[in-house]
């Protein structure tokens, strides 16, 4: 039996092997060799070593063996624990024992064989010979049982070098620590390797592509002892030899074979080891070969130049060398020939290339109008395959629109016939699908070699978003403007009906309910009432409201929508709708979104009531990125599109720019105001969204209006519930205007509520100062002298962190400002009536939804 403690294609013990057939072939013996092999680099030996002792006693129960051949330590140490119950008094010759001690058998009389002790000192001595410089020695080695004993007769040897060389052993890391450290060795370092098989972390290699991977990361000499990794990155030196150690085990069995007891043959400890280098690696390191100790082998060594006859050798050099001389001249005229053609081919290549990558329409034509050629660009605009599809076509063969190509057509005329280039044409494209592309276009005349004009050559660049995002910041800035006109008019006139309606609700409750006196005064707050619906109207388009945002499902919005223009649609007008997406609720104002459907599905009635035809919604999801975003002024994200079309005469492209403007309409003086379409762009706007409209006539009017599918954001004001409530605490009230300082308190003292009225911010901030806790809430208007409500607040709750404050005004960007504020806890916007302000107090003190920032308005 061969017992192999390692695993078949293992470089060492394969050549043990083949040392031990080769000497029995030669012996004369006829020997059945029985090959076992114990596969421990890979796996423990303690955690196989029970499985394999029950395999070999199932397996070998009844057999006999004449002799057992044990490779290495761990084969060995297992036969000297089991091979009494396995194989009883069956004689073993060891090899390849590193490390060997006599108390390894426990019966010497059954044991003999060869100890593997590598001539490690002669091999640093040449390496000290080698490189002068040598301070530092790296050995590398895993934790297996071989290469730990290997490693203690390194360290005995390194004894001997104590105060010239410094020894480091690496048997922690894994083979990639292992290749960044190599990296970083300097020319003073060398390696020394051991047998590795396995990492740090139980990964597992082959030791040739470890020693393979060394060599090809580091820039030092490596070393090692054992002659089956010569050829894969060491320098070499005194080298075991595989075939050597396994012919003189194969040796000493044949003389236990023929009769000898293992007691009487002694145990080998010195084999020859020659020396032996790779030329590669000596090449590498400028070592000459007469460096070397005599007599030592070369592997990879080149052959001799020549081996014949020096006078023949020249003369067959010579004849080759005419012939060489006279190859050379053709080969020289052959390469000028192919570096012209690759040049012209490389300068083709480049100019095709460079045509491709511009974004610019690039095309030319002859004096008869026939495409000689275009870039990629321009034959994606045409909707072709290749730029190769464009040649010999007119322009009739590839478009349809007939301003389009008038215009090109007239364009590369004049410049034929003038020979002056013809620069900045802007040309306006509306697409199959209603989109419109602006094209600006230069034209020049195109010579022949002559300089002759024989054509010409075009480029478009399409400026499309570019005159969109201009007429976007256009659009932006004028809704901006109107905005601030809106709220600056809103704020003085909601303070004129706040009072109004405030002075109205006292008015009422001094006088009897059946009198003229109560009467008129109720018609005032009516009328009040409808002022105040008017100013949120004209503040619709430019900053509308969200303080009816809830999570909505807008498909329910838009059947209530359609079920309502049914019912007044003739009927040569179809309405369909079509719901794509599956999930159809967001954070939105559903009243909101029902006027806009009723805005959009009006306008397609009005403009279909002539001669019919079909209106159709329906709702469906996007994704909204990159360029698509910008152009709609949205966050990149996920969308609900809310689409509304007809197939009625569109909208005409010179006012499609105008459609969203405040007070622009087509329509007749009694059918509309222009606040419709304004008023769907504030809506989208205000639900952080996107309105994009397309129209191709009597094909497709189309709206889309784009919502965010995020959830709901903590929201700074709220609709409040209906009715009065009452309470007793004490209430500090700021407020600027003198007619709400007298009617506002009055108002709240009505509830039962102790009132402190004052007109100063400074003086409010000292009362609270000096009572400190002697307040429960207070209420503050926005817009005051020296101190806003805002500034007011902030102060006030620093005096006094558990202080809530409400935030009064009639400008709705006070909303804004309040959401980034801590100190404010509600805001209520004006014109408010008694009992809006009791619903928004008692909420505040109540804290009836935690801590968060909601207000009432009325």
């Amino acid at each position: 039996m061969f017992l192999n403690s390692y695993q078949n294609g293992y470089a060492w013990s394969d050549a043990i092997l083949d040392g031990v057939r080769e000497h029995f072939a030669q012996s004369g013996h006829i020997v059945d060799l029985q090959i076992e092999y114990m596969d421990t680099k890979r796996y423990a030996p303690t955690e196989v070593e029970e499985a394999l002792y029950n395999y070999y006693r199932t397996k070998f129960q009844g057999d006999h063996f004449d002799a057992i051949i044990a490779s290495d330590n761990t084969a060995l140490l297992f036969l000297a624990r089991h091979k009494e119950e396995l194989f009883g008094d069956t004689p073993v010759v060891f090899c390849g024992i590193n490390y060997f001690r006599s108390k390894m058998v426990k019966d010497r009389t059954a044991y003999t064989g060869i100890t593997e002790n590598p001539d490690v000192g002669s091999t640093l001595e040449l390496a000290r010979r080698l490189n002068p410089q040598l301070r530092n020695i790296m050995v590398i080695s895993d934790s297996s049982v071989t290469s730990r004993a290997i490693t203690n007769q390194v360290r005995e040897q390194a004894e001997r070098y104590e105060g010239n060389l410094e020894f480091e052993y690496w048997d922690t890391h894994t083979l990639a620590e292992t290749l960044a450290r190599t990296e970083t060795l300097g020319p003073d370092t060398a390696l020394f390797l051991t047998p590795f098989y396995k990492g740090a972390h139980g990964e597992l290699y082959s030791v040739e592509e470890v020693l393979a991977s060394i060599h090809a990361h580091s820039n030092v000499m490596i070393f090692s002892s054992w002659r089956f990794l010569l050829g894969y990155g060491i320098v070499g030196g005194k080298l075991l030899s595989g075939r050597i150690t396994g012919a003189a085990a194969a040796k000493m069995t044949g003389r236990i074979l023929n009769g000898e007891s293992p007691a009487d043959i002694p145990v080998e400890h010195d084999l020859p080891t020659p020396y032996a280098f790779d030329y590669n690696v000596l090449k590498r390191f400028d070592i000459p070969l007469k460096s070397l100790p005599p007599n030592s082998e070369i592997i990879n060594e080149p052959d001799a130049f020549y081996r014949i006859e020096p006078k023949f050798f020249w003369t067959i050099q010579g004849s080759l060398a005419v012939l060489s001389v006279s190859l050379l001249m053709l080969l020289l005229n052959v390469l000028r020939l192919r570096r012209v053609e690759r040049e012209v081919k490389t300068q083709l290549a480049f100019q095709e290339i460079l045509l491709n990558t511009l974004p610019l329409l690039i095309f030319w034509k002859d004096k008869r109008q026939h495409y000689l050629g275009a870039n990629m660009s321009f034959a994606q605009f045409a909707k072709l395959d290749s730029p190769q599809d464009v040649l010999g076509q007119h322009d009739e063969d590839l478009f349809d629109n007939h301003h389009l190509i008038r215009q090109i057509t007239e364009g590369d005329r004049k410049v034929q016939e003038t020979g002056t280039p013809l620069l900045g044409q802007s040309l306006r494209v509306t697409t199959d699908e209603g989109e419109t592309v602006w094209l600006d276009i230069n034209t020049v005349p195109l010579p022949d070699e002559k300089g002759k004009v024989m054509g010409t050559l075009s480029t478009a660049e399409d400026v499309t978003r570019k005159i969109n995002l201009e007429r976007q910041l256009l659009q932006s800035q004028k809704m901006e403007a109107i905005g601030t006109l809106a709220g600056g008019i809103a704020h003085d006139f909601n303070n004129i009906l706040t009072s109004i309606i405030n002075s109205t609700e006292l008015a009422l409750s001094d006088v009897e309910e059946d009198s003229m006196t109560h009467k008129d005064l109720s018609r005032v707050l009516k009328a009040a009432g409808r002022g105040s619906r008017v100013v949120k109207q004209i503040l619709a388009f430019s900053r509308p409201s969200q303080g009816g945002f809830l999570l909505a499902d807008i498909a329910e919005s838009l059947h209530e929508a359609v079920e309502l223009m049914k019912a007044s649609l003739p009927r040569n007008i179809a309405i369909h709708t079509r719901i794509e997406a599956k999930d159809t609720r967001i954070w939105a104002d559903p009243t909101q979104i029902h006027q806009v459907v009723m805005n959009l599905c009006t306008n397609a009635f009005q403009a279909l009531r002539p001669k019919g035809g079909t209106i159709e919604l329906g709702l469906t999801r996007a994704y909204i990125e990159g360029e698509q975003a910008e152009l709609l002024s949205i966050a990149p994200g996920h969308y609900l599109k809310l689409w509304i079309s007809d197939d009625g005469p569109g909208i005409p492209a010179e006012i499609v720019d105008k459609i969203f403007d405040p007070f622009f309409t087509t329509k007749g003086k009694t059918e509309g105001t222009g606040l419709g379409l304004a008023v769907v762009h504030g809506i989208a706007k205000a639900h952080r969204g996107g309105i994009r409209v397309t129209s191709v006539p009597w094909r497709q009017t189309r709206f889309e209006l784009f919502l965010p599918c995020n959830g709901a954001e903590g929201q700074l004001f709220a609709t409040p519930g209906a009715g009065v409530h009452r309470g007793d605490e004490s209430i500090l009230f700021v407020e600027d205007d003198p007619d709400q300082l007298d009617t506002v308190p009055r108002l709240l003292e009505q509830l039962g509520y102790r009132v402190t009225a004052l007109r100063y911010p400074d003086e409010a901030l000292e009362t609270l100062r000096l009572n400190v806790g002697g307040f429960d809430l207070v209420i503050t208007d926005y817009d005051m002298p020296s101190t806003n409500g805002l500034q007011l607040a902030e102060q006030a709750v620093a005096v006094n962190p558990s202080l809530p404050v409400i935030l009064i005004s009639g400008r709705k960007d006070a909303l804004g400002q309040a959401e980034k504020s801590n100190a404010v806890r509600r805001v209520l916007l004006k014109p408010y009536n008694q009992a809006s302000l009791s619903e928004t107090i008692r909420r505040t003190i109540d804290h009836d939804d935690g801590t968060s920032n909601s207000s009432g308005e009325m």
